[in-house]
C-alpha cells in the first residue's frame, strides 16, 4: 500500500507541477502523453482527443515520436479498439497480448515493427464526466501493466484533463477581455469616421462650388483632369468610410453579443470578393508572396451584405497571407529582391450546384484535424508567430457566414497548406 500511495503521489505531483505552466496547447499535450509513458515504464504510447462533431478520436502525439511517419492509421473511430472502449465505458482497460507468428500480427504492428505485449488505455477525465480523449500506452518494460499503473494513470489524466479545462477557460477569458476591448475601440473607430464623413460631404459641397464657380472660364488640361478626377476621389472615400463605420458597428453589435443583422442587396459577389482580396496586393507583395485568382464573373446575382462579404474575404485571406509568410526562411526575405515571391495565396469564387462557392487556397504550413476542427468551433487562436493575433478573425467568419445561411470548411495537411471554404446558398431577388 505505502508503494501504491506513493507512486500515486509522485504522480500527481509530477503531473501539477509539469502542467501547471504548459503554455501552449500542443506541448499541454504532449507533455501529458510523455508523464503517462515515465509515469507507469511504458514502451510508447499514444495520445487522442475526442471530436462530437465526426465521433472519432483525433491522433495528437505518439512516443517515441520517429514512430509517427509508420503509423497506418492516425484518428479512429470512437469506439474503434481498446483505445474506443476505454473512452466508452469511461474506465482504464488493461491488456496482455500472447505471443503470436507473424501472420496474425495487426496492421500496427506490421507497418512499425512493435510487437504489442501489453496495453493500457485511460480515458482522460475527470470523476463523473464525459472524457476529452483517451491515453493508450503499449508494452510496460518490466512486465505487464497492473492494477496500480491503471491508478497512476487514472490520477495523471485527471489532472491532466483539468489542466486541460483550465487551458480552455484562460484563452475563453482572454478572447472576451479582448473582444470587449475590441468593442470599446470600434466605437470610437466609429465615431471618428462618422466625423470624417461629415467633412467629405463638406468637402463635395466646396467642389461642387468650384465646379460651378469655374464654368465658362478657360482652363489648362492638366486642370480639367485633375477636376474630373475629384468626383471618384470622393466617392471612393465615401464608401471607405462606409466600410469602417460599418465594421465598427458589426464589432460593437458582437461584442455586446447581439444578433447580426445583414444589409441583403442584390448584386456581383464576384465583385466584392475581387475588391476585399485587392486590398491585400500591398501587403503581399511586401511579404513576398504572390496574390492569385481565379473568379467567375458571370455568376449571377445574389442578394447578401457587402459589407459582412467583404469582411470574410479581408480576414481569410489575410490569414492565409499570414501562414504563407511563416514558413518562409527570414534569410530569404533579407536577400528577396523586389517581385520575388515564394509562395502563393489564391482567391477562387465560382457558382456550382445553387451556391456560391468562395475559397481561400495557401501553400502555408498545414494544419492537423484537431486544429482545423478547433478553428471551426471558432475555438482557436493565431498560431503564427512572425504575425500575432487574437483568433477572432476566423470567429468572426463563421458568425458572417452563417448570417447569411452559410457553412465554413477547411482542408488541410501538414506541409500541404490549406484551403478555406465558404458556402453560401443562392438568394434571388424576392
Amino acid at each position: 500500500m505505502i508503494d501504491v500511495n506513493g507512486r500515486l503521489i509522485r504522480a500527481v505531483q509530477l503531473a501539477t507541477h509539469t502542467l501547471s505552466s504548459h503554455g501552449e496547447f500542443d506541448t499541454l499535450l504532449k507533455r501529458v502523453l510523455k508523464i503517462c509513458v515515465e509515469a507507469v515504464g511504458a514502451g510508447g504510447g499514444t495520445i487522442y482527443l475526442h471530436d462530437p462533431a465526426t465521433s472519432r478520436l483525433v491522433f495528437q502525439h505518439v512516443e517515441p515520436p520517429e514512430v509517427e511517419p509508420k503509423l497506418p492509421m492516425k484518428d479512429i473511430a470512437d469506439d474503434f479498439g481498446m483505445a474506443g472502449a476505454a473512452f466508452q465505458q469511461k474506465r482504464t482497460m488493461l491488456r496482455e497480448i500472447p505471443e503470436r507468428p507473424v501472420s496474425e500480427l495487426n496492421p500496427f504492428e506490421l507497418a512499425t515493427g512493435i510487437i504489442v505485449r501489453s496495453m493500457v488505455a485511460t480515458p482522460l477525465m475527470m470523476e463523473e464526466e464525459d472524457p476529452i480523449g483517451v491515453v493508450q500506452l503499449l508494452n510496460k518494460k518490466d512486465g505487464p501493466f497492473s492494477e496500480i499503473d491503471g491508478r497512476v494513470l487514472d490520477t495523471i489524466a485527471a489532472v491532466a484533463t483539468m489542466a486541460y479545462h483550465n487551458y480552455r477557460l484562460s484563452e475563453e477569458s482572454a478572447r472576451a477581455s479582448t473582444l470587449l476591448g475590441m468593442g470599446k475601440v470600434s466605437h470610437d473607430i466609429g465615431n471618428l469616421a462618422a466625423s470624417l464623413y461629415a467633412s467629405l460631404s463638406f468637402s463635395e459641397m466646396a467642389i461642387n462650388c468650384l465646379k460651378e464657380s469655374l464654368e465658362g472660364h478657360s482652363l489648362p488640361d492638366d486642370a480639367k483632369d485633375n477636376l474630373v478626377c475629384l468626383d471618384p476621389m470622393v466617392d471612393d472615400l465615401k464608401k471607405s468610410v462606409d466600410r469602417i463605420v460599418g465594421y465598427s458597428r458589426l464589432i460593437s453589435d458582437m461584442s455586446a453579443g447581439r444578433e447580426l443583422r445583414p444589409n441583403f442587396v442584390l448584386g456581383s459577389m464576384a465583385a466584392t470578393i475581387q475588391l476585399g482580396a485587392a486590398y491585400l496586393e500591398s501587403e503581399s507583395r511586401s511579404k513576398h508572396i504572390s496574390l492569385l485568382y481565379e473568379i467567375a464573373e458571370n455568376a449571377p446575382e445574389t442578394l447578401f451584405d457587402d459589407l459582412f462579404v467583404f469582411r470574410i474575404v479581408q480576414n481569410l485571406v489575410g490569414n492565409s497571407v499570414k501562414a504563407v509568410y511563416e514558413v518562409i526562411p527570414d534569410e530569404l526575405i533579407e536577400q528577396a529582391e523586389e517581385g520575388e515571391t515564394y509562395g502563393s495565396v489564391t482567391v477562387i469564387y465560382r457558382f456550382e450546384d445553387g451556391e456560391h462557392l468562395f475559397e481561400v487556397t495557401d501553400t502555408g504550413p498545414g494544419m492537423t484535424q484537431e486544429v482545423a476542427s478547433r478553428i471551426l468551433a471558432g475555438n482557436a487562436r493565431s498560431q503564427w508567430s512572425k504575425a500575432g493575433g487574437s483568433g477572432w478573425g476566423t470567429k468572426i467568419v463563421l458568425e458572417l457566414a452563417a448570417s447569411h445561411g452559410g457553412t465554413v470548411e477547411i482542408d488541410s495537411k501538414i506541409g500541404q497548406g490549406s484551403t478555406f471554404r465558404v458556402r453560401m446558398p443562392h438568394r434571388a431577388e424576392s
